[in-house]
């Protein structure tokens, strides 16, 4: 028998509109291991400012299974469709669901937009809880920003950082 049929990979998969955190409380309750990136953010209405979670990325969500669990999160409501690269089930690598992790859990979400920087130098995070990893080096309204592409859901996140925190890599 295929092994990689077995192998447990996070898989990424489209939610419903609005219907992530009921995604992830259902799968919870089945017992998946999933992951539901948020991110904190003001909201502001006529009479209030309130501060909410959003989702990362909007409309997705990651579920860590073997390639057989993926028919039984494609029986809930609020999922949609496996993403897939190619006929493949796309797949986002522990790296990234760790740099994710700490992304949220230090505050260092800018924003996330789809892949495709073309502009600046390529650069490695050398100081500070993402040190290791690589993007590009931006700069929007005067701040420099590090966009690292996660793969799997053909998105980039923007990262602030300090100066100094990354360093320019010679591309051969």
């Amino acid at each position: 028998m295929n092994n990689n049929k077995l192998e447990n990979n996070w898989y990424v998969f489209y939610c419903k509109s609005r219907a992530e955190k009921k995604a992830y409380d259902e799968l919870v309750k089945q017992e998946f291991n999933v992951y539901l990136p948020l991110v904190q953010t003001e909201r502001i209405w006529s009479d209030r400012i309130k501060k909410v979670q959003l989702p990362m990325f909007s409309g997705y969500i990651f579920v860590k299974c073997n390639k057989f669990a993926v028919s039984k999160v494609l029986q809930l409501s609020q999922i949609v469709a496996p993403v897939k690269t190619g006929a493949e089930y796309s797949k986002a690598r522990e790296r990234d669901i760790e740099l994710l992790r700490i992304v949220e859990q230090h505050g260092l979400y800018y924003s996330s937009e789809t892949s495709g920087v073309k502009k600046g130098d390529k650069v490695e995070i050398v100081a500070g809880p993402l040190k290791g990893y690589n993007g590009y080096c931006i700069e929007e309204s005067g701040q420099r920003l590090v966009v690292i592409a996660i793969e799997g859901v053909n998105q980039d996140l923007k990262i602030k950082i300090s100066k100094g925190a990354a360093r320019k890599i010679k591309e051969s």
